[in-house]
């Protein structure tokens, strides 16, 4: 009798166990696979500071070429002496497979007076390794400064089209719930020695609960003057959210022009927008 009890007694015990791992696993799938551990890909914390002289990106014979990419994740850190805070930027990365298509998934949080400088971008303009010799055919100079998420998370999917059959990337972003920043434009002038006849347009942005997915990619074409140049071609999936544009700035006014605020903005499939330097 005293061993029959005990063997129920194991029994018993095992069956509970069974009880808890399905109770584990009902967690599991309920849970945000984020915020778990033990899960695939990679927990970055990422704090830098530096520029890259030169990168492009090739697909079908055209590239798009960025001179002087500079990062700052912590705007606030300072120089060498005064190094302020120390706020890395939180990366999980994983790879990701949707139908035919593979790629990158991203996940951002802890963005704090994120800087992203771009001094030059062209396409199709800029083929040797050398110093910025000229200006033409470039789209300009683009300053996103003190980026902030506000305690949101940011996430990112990148996924290379080729496996469809389509040349080019698919991009998806969803942003948290408030993201601002500082917007700088320049558009530089024909004279490459001084900077008196470049222009400058930007302001402070703020996006609420916006969402984007977009192909990308390089096209060749013709400017005004009969010259081949190349473009940016950006097809639109789906975009969505409300856009505020406060304190803005063109040319070397005093002042500024007033504040932009788009409410319930959705674009279509159908629409696309293709940039092309002059």
């Amino acid at each position: 009798m005293k061993y029959c009890i005990s063997f129920i007694g194991t029994i018993g015990f095992a069956l509970l166990l069974q009880v808890q791992q399905v109770n584990a696993l009902q967690v599991l799938e309920e849970e945000n696979l984020r915020y778990i551990s033990g899960q695939s890909g990679v927990d970055l914390d990422l704090n830098f500071k530096g520029t890259i002289g030169r990168t492009f990106f090739k697909t079908d014979g055209n590239s798009l070429n960025i001179r002087n990419f500079s990062i700052d994740t912590d705007g606030s850190n300072g120089d060498a002496i005064n190094t302020g805070l120390d706020r890395p930027i939180n990366m999980v990365l994983d790879l990701v497979t949707r139908g035919t298509k593979s790629g990158l998934s991203v996940s951002i949080t802890n963005i704090n007076d994120l800087d992203l400088r771009f001094d030059q971008f062209n396409v199709n303009g800029d083929v040797t390794a050398d110093a910025v010799v000229g200006q033409m055919h470039s789209f300009g100079g683009l300053a996103l400064t003190n980026i902030n998420d506000h305690g949101g998370v940011t996430d990112f999917n990148i996924f290379a089209r080729g496996a469809s059959g389509e040349e080019g990337l698919q991009l998806e972003m969803n942003l948290p719930e408030t993201l601002t920043l500082n917007l700088s434009y320049t558009d530089y002038g024909s004279d490459n020695t001084s900077s008196a006849d470049d222009f400058s347009f930007g302001g402070d942005v703020t996006l609420n609960n916006f969402s984007v997915a977009n192909s990308v990619d390089l096209t060749t074409g013709k400017n005004a003057n009969g010259e081949e140049v190349g473009g940016l071609h950006i097809g639109v999936i789906t975009q969505t959210g409300d856009i505020t544009l406060s304190n803005i700035r063109a040319g070397n006014q005093q002042g500024t022009m007033g504040r932009l605020v788009i409410n319930g903005y959705t674009m279509t499939p159908e629409s696309y927008l293709t940039i092309q330097g002059k």
